[in-house]
């Protein structure tokens, strides 16, 4: 009976690791189950996408001759486009041959009385433009979602590298689109203009993404491929456009068209290269998908068999669960940054990583607290929050920033758990981390890239007009200063000081004989010249980026007046936004420091009492008073960038 009592025991016992691993198997499996299944339908998505983007490819090259046919009146272009549309029907069909439940689809069928409008000559070109570039937009968006849903690190880094490929592409397509209508009218108007520049800066942009991004076979790939005199001698024409050299209309529409043409086919054959590359990778993760999902099925049908061979070993069987478990420390030492204290946060505990990192030994740790790689950046209230959560046995999750014993920061991931006895009591602390400096760094450079491409586009207004860059420089240093001393919050002076470089971007669209005529302006002429505030609020009224935001604020209101006599609009005191009344003050005092090409420089003394004077009128008076009562310091900038000195750093 003894031994009858002592081998239910042991099956009873068996029963729940037999349980236990047969639901896991079963989890598991259902999971790869559906990982293969999405695995699949994100294949066959992929091929939808390809015949997509085939049709896509070739709407953008229709856009771009009925954007000239239109431009043109009917004179240009007329024996390309009907066959350019044959290549879009030809694609519409290949496309309905795949799926009838392509989104956007159905949309396409206005594409015949599109068609017909522009055949008759009753649609503007830049209808025409919008028409397209919406159509194409609305079928780009679909897919750009797929992005999210792909959970695999190295397939979605190529489907995001791909999205900024169709950026590339499309932004590219409306530059050629903008280029075949001037060459058509044999001029660059005001709208095409501003269309050409904003499609060139989203396409600089994706570019710059794309870089980021994608991984190295791909941008190896994209280099090998986009190459050539032809796509020079296109960006070369573009660049000519944008920057008003007449000598870009020499090239004619038919070898432009040509040109630009043969540019972005071969960004085609990128895209088909980047296409190729994500099939291949999905084949591979089916692949690996299916003979894991065979795993867990020979595993589910040994695992009751090998238990019960196990069961008289139960004694080693639980040794193996401690190797077992001792392993996974193993595991968690090698791959994670480790400490571990008692109740008072005296180290008790490090593993090498902590001590490889921190720079310091293990003896120098030990008995030591976490203050010793404790950054002065860190605030206090971090660590006292992260103490209340932990004392009440909760775990605490957060980024922490350290420093090392030669001086150097590293930035962890850490999470720290309170370690509990059988009664609940906290026995000690455990701190894992995972050093995530490289990504905090890459973070901080992303941001870095777009504040440069921000005052980049802030010079283009400076370069039209025949100034240097050294005066936006300086405007966005005066407006952090007096935004600092206002009382402003960091993140608003940081805003303010990259936003205010594009006070004058709206210069873009004044002619070039207004905006660097030598002589006083004409009644009309310089109502043109104020427009220059609605055009650059234009530019980005729309945008949801902070930044943007501000430098549309900044474009319409640094001319507005304390009293109200300003422009555009007549605001007055407290109406007219703190951004614009601080870069009011910044651009004036500098611009009248800058020798133009309507006048000289004026001497410092005659500057500021010209300050003086306007305190109240045109200048917010107490913004003049600290102005003033800091005047050394914004000499300091004016000196630092310097064009006589522009290599001297600010004191």
């Amino acid at each position: 009976m003894t031994s009858i009592s002592i081998i239910n025991r042991l099956r009873l016992l068996l029963t729940f690791p037999i349980l236990i691993i047969l639901f896991g198997s079963l989890y598991y499996g259902n999971h790869l189950y559906t990982k293969l299944g999405s695995l699949h339908s994100l294949s066959d998505q992929v091929k939808e996408i390809r015949h997509v983007a085939a049709l896509i490819h070739e709407l953008q090259q229709e856009r771009g001759l009925s954007s000239g046919f239109l431009a043109g009146n009917g004179t240009i272009y007329h024996d390309l486009l009907p066959l350019q549309r044959e290549k879009v029907d030809s694609a519409l069909e290949k496309l309905y041959a795949l799926s009838a439940d392509v989104p956007h689809l159905k949309e396409l069928d206005t594409l015949k009385i599109q068609r017909k409008k522009i055949d008759g000559m009753h649609i503007k070109s830049t209808d025409s433009f919008t028409y397209y570039t919406r159509l194409i937009g609305q079928m780009r968006s679909d897919y750009l979602a797929i992005v999210l849903t792909v959970s695999d690190i190295s397939l979605r880094n190529d489907f995001q590298a791909y999205t900024n490929l169709m950026a590339i592409k499309e932004t590219l397509g409306q530059m050629q689109a903008n280029m075949n209508a001037a060459f058509a009218q044999k001029e660059m108007d005001q709208a095409l203009y501003i269309q050409l520049i904003l499609a060139k800066g989203e396409h600089d942009t994706a570019l710059g993404r794309f870089e980021v991004i994608a991984s190295s076979e791909i941008k190896n790939l994209y280099h090998r491929t986009f190459y050539g005199p032809e796509v020079d001698t296109a960006y070369q024409n573009i660049h000519a456009a944008i920057s008003g050299h007449e000598n870009w209309l020499k090239m004619g529409a038919a070898s432009w068209f040509e040109l630009s043409t043969i540019t972005i086919d071969k960004l085609q054959l990128v895209e088909k290269h980047n296409f190729d590359i994500i099939e291949n990778t999905l084949n591979e993760r089916i692949i690996e998908a299916q003979e894991h999902l065979l795993i867990v099925a020979l595993i589910l049908s040994l695992t009751i068999a090998i238990i019960f061979w196990l069961g008289y070993r139960i004694s080693e069987s639980i040794r193996w669960h401690i190797k077992l478990l001792d392993e996974y420390k193993n595991a968690v030492d090698r791959s994670s940054i480790v400490s571990k204290t008692d109740r008072k946060g005296r180290i008790t505990y490090t593993n090498d990583q902590f001590c490889a990192i921190s720079g310091y030994t293990r003896e120098e740790l030990l008995g030591s607290t976490h203050n010793i790689v404790r950054h002065k950046e860190m605030p206090k209230e971090t660590f006292k929050t992260m103490w209340k959560t932990i004392l009440q046995g909760n775990p605490w999750h957060g980024v922490v920033k350290n420093q090392s014993k030669n001086g150097s920061h590293y930035w962890v991931d850490v999470t720290i758990n309170p370690i509990l006895d059988h009664q609940g009591n906290i026995e000690e602390f455990i701190a894992i981390r995972s050093d995530i400096t490289k990504t905090i760094q890459l973070h901080e450079e992303l941001e870095q890239t777009q504040q440069e491409m921000i005052s980049r586009i802030g010079e283009i207004g400076e370069t039209r007009s025949r100034e240097t860059g050294y005066h936006v420089r300086r405007v966005a240093e005066y407006s952090r200063l007096l935004a600092t001393i206002y009382g402003l919050n960091e993140e608003e002076c940081s805003i303010l000081a990259n936003a205010s470089p594009m006070h004058d971007i709206g210069k873009v669209g004044i002619p070039d004989h207004i905006l660097n005529k030598p002589g006083a302006l004409t009644s009309d002429e310089w109502e043109i010249m104020r427009t220059h505030c609605k055009i650059g609020y234009d530019l980005f009224r729309d945008s949801e980026r902070p930044l943007l935001k501000a430098a549309s604020i900044i474009s319409h209101e640094h001319h507005e007046k304390f009293d109200g006599s300003g422009y555009p609009r007549g605001l007055k005191g407290e109406n007219i936004h703190i951004f614009g009344r601080i870069t009011a003050i910044a651009d004036v005092f500098d611009a009248l420091g800058s020798d133009r090409c309507y006048k000289k420089a004026w001497e410092i003394e005659r500057i500021l009492n010209h300050l003086r004077g306007e305190k109240g009128k045109h200048f917010d008076p107490l913004l003049i008073d600290l102005f003033f009562d800091h005047l050394d310091k914004f000499m300091a900038i004016r000196n630092a960038y310097s064009e006589k000195y522009p290599e001297s750093p600010i004191p």
